[in-house]
C-alpha cells in the first residue's frame, strides 16, 4: 500500500493577525506543533513572508519548532528563497540539518507578482526574482555537496567558497520546489527539485503539470525523477458535519481574502466536508501521484481540525 504523508501548516500568520497590531502570543505555535506530533502527523510546516503577509520569522520559528519536537519533520511551505542571500541560506539550512538531521524539509518558492512591494522593499526587483531564485537553488545545492566552490551567474558570483558547517545529510536536506501550471517553474522543478509542491486546483491541471515535469526532465537526464515526492498543498476544513465544514471555511476565507468563497475556490485548492467528501477529492489527486499532503486549516479550532483529520480522514489512507 502506498505510504501517504500528512502534514499540518502552523498558523504563523494567524497569531500575528490575532494580535491586532500588538505583540502576539507565539507560544501556541509550539503547542500546536507538539499536538500534531502527539497525533502522529508526519510533518508540520511554516509559511514565509516579511511585509506582504506579516507572520512569525521563518528560520527562528523553524528552529524553535524543531527543538520543541522529537520526531515530526518540519518544513517550509514555502520559503521565498530569492529574498535570502544563497550563501547565508545554505549555512542556515546546513546548521538546521546538523542539529535536527532528517527532520528538515525546505520547501522553496519564487513568489507571486503581487508581492512586488515586499520584494523591492527588501532590495530584490520583482522582475528578477525567478532568475535569482534559480541561481539561489543552484548555489545552495552546490555549497552543500561540494567544497571550494566557484559560481558565476547574473546575480551571484564567487570563487573558492567552502561552506561550514558541512551538512549532516549527504548533499544537505532535500529541496522541494513549488510550482503550479507555469512552464518555467515546471522546468525548474524538473532540473533542480528533490520534491514538487503544488496547489493545482483540479486533478487535470495537476496531471498536466506532472507530465510537463517528466517531459522537461528528459532534457536534464534526471535519473528517477518520477520517484521524487509529489506534494499537494490544500486548504481544508473537515468535520463530521459537512455543512458546518463548508460554512466555517467559507466565512474564514472570505474574511481573509476579501473575496467570495466561490471566487476563492477558482484560485485556490479548497477541500471541505465530512470524511467521505474530503477523501473523494483527495483520492482524485492521490490516484495520479500525490502522496504528501500539506494541510492548511481554514476556520474552526486548529486543534479540533487536527483531531478531525486524524479521526475522519487519515485512517482511510492507511
Amino acid at each position: 500500500m502506498e505510504n501517504f504523508h500528512f502534514g499540518y501548516l502552523l498558523p504563523t500568520r494567524g497569531v500575528v493577525v490575532s494580535a491586532k497590531g500588538g505583540a502576539p502570543d507565539m507560544t501556541s505555535i509550539v503547542t500546536l506543533a507538539q499536538k500534531a506530533e502527539n497525533l502522529n502527523l508526519d510533518s508540520v510546516w511554516l509559511g514565509d513572508s516579511v511585509l506582504a503577509k506579516p507572520r512569525m520569522e521563518s528560520f527562528t520559528t523553524w528552529a524553535a519548532v524543531l527543538a520543541s519536537t522529537k520526531r515530526v519533520q518540519v518544513g517550509t511551505a514555502v520559503l521565498l528563497a530569492a529574498l535570502r542571500h544563497p550563501i547565508m541560506l545554505a549555512q542556515s539550512l546546513t546548521t538546521l540539518d546538523c542539529m535536527f538531521s532528517g527532520r528538515v524539509l525546505p520547501g522553496l518558492g519564487v513568489g507571486r507578482e503581487d508581492l512586488k512591494d515586499e520584494f523591492e522593499a527588501l532590495g530584490v526587483k520583482i522582475s528578477e526574482r525567478a532568475k535569482r531564485f534559480s541561481e539561489t537553488i543552484e548555489i545552495v545545492k552546490l555549497l552543500m555537496s561540494e567544497r571550494n566552490c566557484n559560481f558565476s551567474g547574473k546575480h551571484f558570483s564567487f570563487e573558492n567558497v567552502d561552506l561550514e558547517p558541512r551538512p549532516f545529510s549527504k548533499g544537505g536536506p532535500p529541496l522541494w520546489i513549488a510550482s503550479n501550471f507555469v512552464q518555467s517553474g515546471l522546468r525548474r522543478v524538473a532540473r533542480l527539485a528533490d520534491g514538487w509542491i503544488t496547489n493545482s486546483i483540479t486533478p487535470d491541471i495537476y496531471q498536466q503539470c506532472w507530465n510537463a515535469i517528466l517531459e522537461y526532465g528528459e532534457d536534464y537526464d534526471r535519473k528517477n525523477l518520477e520517484d521524487i515526492p509529489q506534494c499537494l498543498y490544500v486548504t481544508m476544513n473537515i468535520n463530521p458535519n459537512g455543512e458546518k465544514a463548508k460554512k466555517e471555511a467559507g466565512d474564514f476565507l472570505s474574511k481573509y481574502y476579501h473575496k467570495t468563497f466561490d471566487e476563492i475556490q477558482k484560485q485556490l485548492l479548497v477541500i471541505v466536508g465530512d470524511g467521505d467528501q474530503v477523501e473523494e477529492k483527495l483520492r482524485s489527486y492521490s490516484d495520479i501521484g500525490a502522496s504528501t499532503f500539506i494541510i492548511r486549516f481554514a476556520g474552526g479550532s486548529q486543534v479540533e481540525q487536527m483531531e478531525n483529520l486524524v479521526s475522519e480522514l487519515i485512517p482511510r489512507f492507511k
